[in-house]
């Protein structure tokens, strides 16, 4: 009888916590920090085994990086293979243990940071557990892990982005987010439609987006219903975080036909 391996991806990373099966439990999902130029960063993450038997788990590094829509969709890659990678940073113990019933086990690591670092550095610490199994009367190896992301940015981070391409779409207004800085941004984008003098017509919240440095992302705000004839200013304005944000008005008008355009945008 062959055996297979059944690979099963259960990494909720970026989630608060993340669990396989109910049986594995990662307090950490996120691990973001804020460095200098040759510093020494210790911490630890916490696993913990759930159910009535011993685990066995294998921990390793991967890297990863957003891809397009950047919806927060990932292509997770070998460690130090991805431009940004952190893996030559973090060192990390156990690599493999045994959590017992009901256990739990901690993960030390050291992020040790080079003399330069001039833009943000990422990847995934997973947690992989294999059993044996049965499908459809064969033998398998059944395996799960979950994993615990790394955002390694300098303290001196440069946040900025910017809406270019205004357009429209199906009456929708399109853009395109541009992150000009050197760190992931994900922004939360909120907008809302003013008519006259400060009358709010309408508010709403973009989907979020994950953005690298040096990528345009799309963005798209649905605008529901139907306006009058008249003069509008959409306002969207996405906070980047710490104090960050980037404002953009955009002139709108509809016509007599009841067709909606661009009048103009600004910052």
């Amino acid at each position: 009888m062959i055996k297979r391996i059944i690979f099963l991806f259960f990494c909720a990373v970026g989630l608060p916590t993340a669990q396989v099966h109910a049986q594995v439990f990662l307090e950490q999902a996120k691990v973001s920090l804020d460095v200098s130029a040759g510093e020494h960063r210790d911490g630890s993450l916490l696993v913990h085994n759930t159910s009535s038997s011993p685990i066995n788990i294998r921990v390793y590094w991967e890297d990863f990086e957003y891809k397009a829509p950047y919806d927060g969709t990932k292509n997770f890659l070998p460690a130090g293979t991805a431009p940004g990678s952190a893996s030559q940073w973090v060192t990390f113990s156990p690599q493999e243990f045994l959590i017992p019933a009901f256990g739990r086990q901690k993960i030390d690591y050291t992020v040790t940071v080079p003399s330069q670092i001039e833009e943000g550095h990422y990847g995934v610490l997973f947690f992989e557990r294999s059993i044996a199994g049965k499908l459809n009367d064969e033998a398998v190896n059944l395996v799960t892990r979950i994993g615990s992301l790394f955002f390694i940015e300098p303290a001196n981070k440069i946040k900025k982005a910017a809406l270019q391409d205004i357009g429209l779409k199906a009456n929708n207004i399109t853009a395109s987010f541009v992150n000009q800085g050197n760190v992931v941004l994900i922004p939360r984008t909120t907008y809302y439609v003013m008519q006259g003098q400060g009358l709010v017509l309408l508010r709403g919240e973009t989907k979020k987006l994950y953005v690298p440095p040096g990528v345009s992302a799309p963005l798209e705000i649905p605008l529901k219903g139907r306006f009058g004839q008249g003069h509008y200013t959409l306002v969207v304005n996405s906070d980047l975080g710490d104090g960050d944000a980037v404002v953009k008005e955009i002139g709108l008008a509809v016509d007599l036909s009841g067709q909606l355009i661009i009048e103009n945008s600004q910052d």
